[in-house]
């Protein structure tokens, strides 16, 4: 079966059937994806297969969504697996006034695939605001004080002690000003230190001020870009992936002329000191935490989440651990609890970043394709009708300071079936009660995907436990879940 249709596919490409222009893409009122006249959940890889066996149990295990690049064979292969791509411009969208040259070379890229029946997604560049501040903290925090000490000592032998430790004083009271936030004083003071050792500072670019004048001016620039792209190409989306920082300000300014806006956290193992996300919140449900900054970050726009394809110990990351446990991957249940964690806070997309780390047989490929496949399952209920009037969730006491709220709901109504999403945020299991459902849900059986169990609704309500850090989904029918793959 599986054969067959990756067959058919190509031979429609052979034929030219799907040469003959790309599906239009825009966004329903939700924020999904339109493909082919129906709201979409993109479920999507950062990382391109080169085997295309296992680029084909992608698509028949509810991926759909591909990071490709401006290059035909790239984008028919993707598409005649029957997936789409998204195509990443990089530094290249952005366009400084009067600059002739990067316009005709965005305007050729956007010009030649524009059309290709694979491409519904134009991508900024990665992470764009954050790399300005990052590339100045790198410098200014860690490797510019390293070389200014290294240059004091040097000098130690030759030079006066009072003038050494003069030296040393202006080093420490620099490094505090910048530790406090005062960037143009500590700056300031370090450059006196070039000077005095007799050396010109060699990165006068890197000055925190420097890069924060610049991250606007490149905000600036790359919506320059983007409103180029839209005047050749009014029909595909554009995304804008960002770190899990910044302000919400900032970000607003990054984000003016896309569609769609997200970041990539990956939290896990959370309890073994991975610090990706910066919120006080460092737990699991962080995902949900940064879903929301997203959204007020991009006001009005779609949000795709970027999530974890991969354990720290797979990555050259010195902020993060590298041991078997504290660098360990997800687990399924990891893994199933942050796409969930995503989709209820708003997520209209939940795409994977690290990936290639993996092998095909890992266990983390089976458990991703197994949450996708769960998630395509019940796609017409997350893109489906939300209600007038949300329903309400009261969690019982615990022992636990988080919680008591209960878990966190996402009600949708598909054709005459009903789909309920409820994810606990809290570590510990929960008694809780649903109240407030639409009255033609009483006397209902709700079935609880997954496994022997059904609620009753009576009264617009019905009473149910989750364990920590779990997914219930509550269907009116079981055709909701996934087929063994």
């Amino acid at each position: 079966m599986k054969c067959a249709r990756l067959g058919i596919a190509l031979l429609m490409l052979m034929a030219g059937i799907l040469a003959e222009g790309a599906e239009t893409a825009r966004l329903s009122p939700e924020g999904f994806a339109i493909i082919d006249g129906a709201p979409r959940l993109l479920i999507g890889s950062y990382d391109l297969p080169e085997d295309d066996a296992f680029l084909t149990r992608l698509a028949d295990n509810g991926f759909n969504f591909l990071r490709g690049k401006p290059d035909g064979a790239v984008l028919d292969r993707i598409r005649a697996a029957g997936m789409y791509a998204w195509i990443p411009l990089g530094s290249g969208l952005a366009l400084s006034e009067g600059n002739a040259e990067g316009e005709a070379r965005l305007r050729q890229v956007i010009e030649e695939y524009k059309d290709h029946p694979a491409v519904i997604t134009w991508e900024g560049p990665d992470e764009a605001l954050w790399l300005q501040w990052y590339n100045a903290f790198q410098w200014n925090i860690f490797e510019q004080p390293m070389q200014l000490s290294a240059l004091i000592q040097q000098a130690a032998p030759e030079q006066d002690a009072a003038v050494i430790e003069a030296w040393k004083a202006k080093h420490k009271q620099a490094g505090d000003r910048i530790a406090r936030g005062l960037w143009a004083e500590g700056q300031a003071l370090y450059d006196e230190l070039w000077q005095a050792l007799g050396k010109e500072n060699p990165n006068p670019d890197k000055a925190v001020t420097v890069c924060v004048a610049r991250a606007h001016e490149l905000g600036d620039d790359l919506s320059r870009g983007w409103r180029l792209v839209r005047s050749i190409d009014p029909d595909t989306l554009f995304w804008q992936n960002h770190a899990p920082r910044n302000s919400i300000p900032a970000l607003q300014w990054y984000n003016r002329e896309v569609d769609a806006a997200g970041c990539d956290i990956y939290p896990m193992p959370f309890n073994r000191g991975v610090l990706h996300s910066d919120l006080p919140n460092r737990s699991l449900s962080c995902i949900g935490d940064y879903t929301r900054r997203m959204q007020a970050g991009a006001p009005g726009k779609s949000v795709w989440m970027v999530l974890q394809g991969f354990g720290w110990k797979d990555l050259n990351d010195p902020f993060n651990p590298k041991d078997d446990v504290g660098g360990r991957r997800p687990t399924f249940e990891e893994s199933r609890f942050m796409a969930y964690d995503a989709l209820v806070h708003g997520a209209r997309a939940v795409l994977y970043w690290g990936v290639h780390v993996l092998k095909p047989d890992d266990q983390m490929w089976t458990d991703l394709l197994q949450v996708a496949r769960e998630l395509r399952a019940l796609e017409p209920g997350i893109v489906g009708q939300a209600p007038v009037a949300p329903p309400a969730c009261a969690g019982d006491d615990t022992y636990a300071s988080i919680g008591s709220e209960g878990p966190v709901l996402m009600l949708r109504r598909a054709g005459e079936d009903w789909v309920l999403l409820a994810v606990n945020e809290s570590y510990v299991g929960i008694g809780f009660e649903v109240s407030q459902l639409p009255p033609e849900l009483n006397g209902k059986s709700l079935y609880r995907l997954y496994s022997d169990e059904t609620v009753t609704v009576r009264d617009n309500r019905f009473r149910d436990g989750i364990r920590g850090y779990d997914v219930h989904v509550y269907a009116t029918s079981k055709r909701f879940e996934m087929t063994p793959e």
